[in-house]
């Protein structure tokens, strides 16, 4: 399958976002592109020097939408602003960033206190639109789409944030990714963000995002190489942080694993409570506190591993049926390893060059 990229290059408006076409650029060198789940994705794309684009190209202002162009049809795979340039005797080196990243020139409020609220809809909702509407937000051209409220492990009750939450010049970015985290807390709910890849661009905070796709992805089928790190060095069964009591004094918060330490010998570690996770029925800070703490366990002793798929030409198209935070079902068996099962997308890249396309999916094991 015949695969090619377009870059088009757009000016900014007075909100910032992508206005008027400036170019549309077919004489690229190299180009590659990434999307992730709650973090920024990258672009970039490499000009000759004699390029007669190089002068519409402004950092910081122009606009940057790439384009999969092939005979299964057209994906719009990354829109961003142009970041900065590196520049060589043979050519320039074009940085782009997508809006994500955008969250991270964002500063939250001064001791803004948020006691006893719901995540979404009042903590995430209001700090949006102090983000989008702030005078000569970069963000001001993002439209507000949908903000859920995560909910507990009954399924059914938004959960809240304890009587003490509050902000302190966090930027909000990392809000938005530890307030993720505290819905997660406990459940297998996929609490998520994004700004959408494509036009109009929208911000949205999901309770619960992606979709099985029955696609599978197996190696030697759709799927012609990987790298796997199963992370077993990580692996902890106790775990201990200092904690409030609800009179206001210090306690120990001790997570533990019997099961895992009866296998693998006790294997302690300490570590510090950066966000409070909302608990349905939480009535006192210990009760935000341990939950916290019996997430750190599970992550410790289910792991983190990675598994990056090389995908087959022409097997799979970036983003055509899927997208980030669906999942996939995973069949790589290969000598010692054998890894099956559901995986979640959490990211894909795609390097494009005069070897052809290259097309990865980076994939988590779903907690359950």
């Amino acid at each position: 399958m015949s695969v090619e990229y377009v870059v088009e290059l757009f000016s900014s408006d007075a909100t910032f976002g992508p206005s008027t076409k400036i170019a549309e650029v077919w004489d690229l060198r190299n180009l590659g592109w990434s999307r992730y789940d709650r973090l920024p994705g990258r672009g970039f794309f490499t000009l000759y020097q004699t390029s007669p684009h190089l002068a519409s190209i402004v950092p910081i202002t122009t606009h940057a939408r790439i384009t999969r162009v092939a005979s299964a049809g057209n994906v719009e795979v990354f829109n961003g602003i142009v970041s900065d340039y590196n520049s060589t005797g043979d050519d320039a080196i074009f940085d782009i960033y997508d809006y994500v990243s955008l969250l991270s020139l964002s500063r939250s409020g001064y001791r803004t206190m948020y006691p006893t609220k719901l995540v979404g809809s009042q903590i995430v909702s209001p700090e949006w639109l102090l983000a989008k509407n702030a005078t000569n937000s970069p963000l001001g051209f993002v439209a507000t789409g949908t903000i859920e409220d995560p909910l507990g492990t009954d399924n059914t009750t938004p959960i809240k944030t304890n009587a003490q939450f509050g902000l302190m010049d966090q930027m909000r970015l990392a809000l938005l990714y530890d307030l993720t985290e505290m819905g997660r807390a406990n459940t297998t709910h996929h609490v998520t963000y994004e700004i959408s890849r494509t036009a109009t661009f929208t911000f949205n905070f999901w309770k619960n995002k992606g979709s099985l796709v029955g696609v599978p992805l197996v190696l030697n089928g759709t799927v012609s190489d990987y790298q796997f790190a199963p992370n077993w060095a990580s692996l902890r069964n106790n775990l201990a942080t200092l904690g409030t009591t609800a009179g206001g004094g210090a306690t120990e918060i001790v997570a533990a694993d019997t099961g895992s330490s009866a296998v693998f010998g006790l294997r302690q570690d300490v570590f510090t409570i950066k966000t409070l996770a909302g608990v349905v029925g939480s009535t006192v800070e210990a009760d935000q506190q341990k939950a916290v703490a019996e997430r750190m366990l599970k992550q410790a002793t289910d792991g983190t591993p990675s598994l990056w798929l090389t995908l087959v030409p022409g097997a799979i198209s970036p983003f055509s049926g899927w997208d980030i935070c669906d999942t996939f079902p995973i069949e790589i068996v290969n000598g010692t390893d054998s890894i099956t099962g559901s995986w979640r997308v959490i990211g894909a890249r795609a390097i494009m060059n005069e070897a052809g396309e290259r097309v990865q999916i980076l994939v988590g094991k779903v907690l359950t």
